[in-house]
C-alpha cells in the first residue's frame, strides 16, 4: 500500500464521520462530506491498484552456475618448446645431395619452397663430377652416374638436368685450380638457392674443396688446317668444339661466366708436326680471333 493510499484512508474515514454529523445536525454540509469523503474513496482504490502494478514480479528461473574453462598454462618451457619446433629443419642437411634432392623433389611443389627455407643458409657437405671451373665457381653434376660429359652450356641451354647441377661459390679462387671436367669432388658450402627440376640449379655460398679425385685425362680434342680453315669469327664455344671435336684446354679467362664481356682462350694441339698448335679467343662466347702454327 503507497502513502497516498494510507492518507486518503484516513481522509475517506474523516469525511464519512463529518458527513454523519452532518446528517445528524442537518447544517446542510452533509452533501459536501459525502463528496470529499467519495473522492477520497477514489484516492484510496486508486493508490491500491498503482500498489499492485509496481510489485515486483517474482521468476522462478534458477541462476546456472557455469564452470570457468581453465585455461591452458603457458610455461616458459612449453613457449621455448613451440619456438624450437618452429626452427626445426623439414629435410635431413646431412644427407647426400642425391638423397637430398629426391627428398625435397618428393614434397609436392607447394611444400618445397618451405622445407628448404627451413634450412637456407645451412652447411651441406656433398660430392660431384666436376662440369667445369669458372672463375670464382665450380660447376659440379651432383648425380655422376647420370653425367655424360655434358658441357655447362648444353646443360644450361636444355635446362633438362639443371636441378641435378651445384654452383660452388667459393672464399679461395685457388682451391679451382687444377681441376678439370671429370674430376669427382667433395665439397661443402652454405645453401643458397635450391634446384628446380628443368629449371633452375642449387647453388652455394662460401664453399670449400675438401678433397678430389683426378680423372683420366680427357680427349681435348686436335686441330689439322682443314678444321682451322672451317672456324671462322661469330662462331660459338659450342660450334668450334664440335667441328675440332674436343673441348680444348682453357688457357686463360677474364670475367664471369654468363656476362658480356666474359672472355676465354682455348689451345688445340695439331695432330701432326712438333708443337703444333692453334689459338683461339671468345668473347660473350663468340669467336674472336684465332691464331696457329705449324698445322697440317
Amino acid at each position: 500500500m503507497t502513502a497516498i493510499a494510507v492518507i486518503a484512508l484516513l481522509a475517506f474515514f474523516v469525511f464519512f464521520v463529518l458527513w454523519a454529523i452532518a446528517l445528524i445536525r442537518k447544517n446542510g454540509k452533509a452533501k459536501k462530506m459525502f463528496l470529499f469523503g467519495l473522492a477520497a474513496l477514489l484516492v484510496f482504490i486508486i493508490g491500491i491498484s498503482v500498489a499492485d502494478t509496481q510489485k515486483p514480479t517474482e521468476t522462478n528461473s534458477k541462476s546456472v552456475a557455469t564452470t570457468p574453462v581453465k585455461e591452458k598454462e603457458v610455461t616458459t618451457e612449453s613457449v621455448q618448446k613451440e619456438q624450437t619446433d618452429a626452427k626445426k629443419p623439414l629435410i635431413d642437411t646431412s644427407l647426400p645431395f642425391d638423397k637430398f634432392s629426391s627428398a625435397l623433389f618428393a614434397l609436392p611443389v607447394s611444400k618445397q619452397g618451405e622445407t628448404f627455407d627451413s634450412v637456407r643458409n645451412q652447411v651441406v657437405s656433398w660430392s660431384g663430377v666436376v662440369i667445369e671451373s669458372g672463375s670464382s665457381s665450380l660447376y659440379v653434376y651432383g648425380k655422376p652416374a647420370d653425367y655424360n660429359g655434358e658441357l655447362w652450356s648444353d646443360i644450361s641451354a636444355e635446362k633438362k638436368k639443371l636441378g641435378d647441377v651445384i654452383v660452388v661459390k667459393v672464399s679461395d679462387r685457388s682451391e679451382l685450380n687444377g681441376l678439370n671436367p671429370g674430376d669427382i669432388v667433395t665439397f661443402k658450402g652454405e645453401l643458397g638457392s635450391r634446384g628446380v627440376k628443368g629449371e633452375a640449379n642449387w647453388k652455394l655460398y662460401n664453399g670449400k674443396i675438401e678433397g678430389r679425385t683426378v680423372a683420366e685425362s680427357p680427349n681435348l680434342g686436335t686441330i689439322t688446317k682443314a678444321k682451322y680453315n672451317k672456324i671462322k669469327n661469330g662462331m660459338t664455344y659450342e660450334e668450334v668444339a664440335k667441328i675440332i671435336g674436343g673441348p680444348g684446354e682453357a688457357l686463360s679467362e677474364v670475367g664471369e661466366k654468363g656476362d658480356e664481356f666474359y672472355t676465354v682462350m682455348y689451345s688445340y694441339k695439331g695432330e701432326v708436326g712438333p708443337g703444333a698448335n692453334a689459338v683461339f679467343t671468345f668473347q660473350g662466347n663468340k669467336l674472336q680471333a684465332k691464331a696457329q702454327f705449324g698445322l697440317e
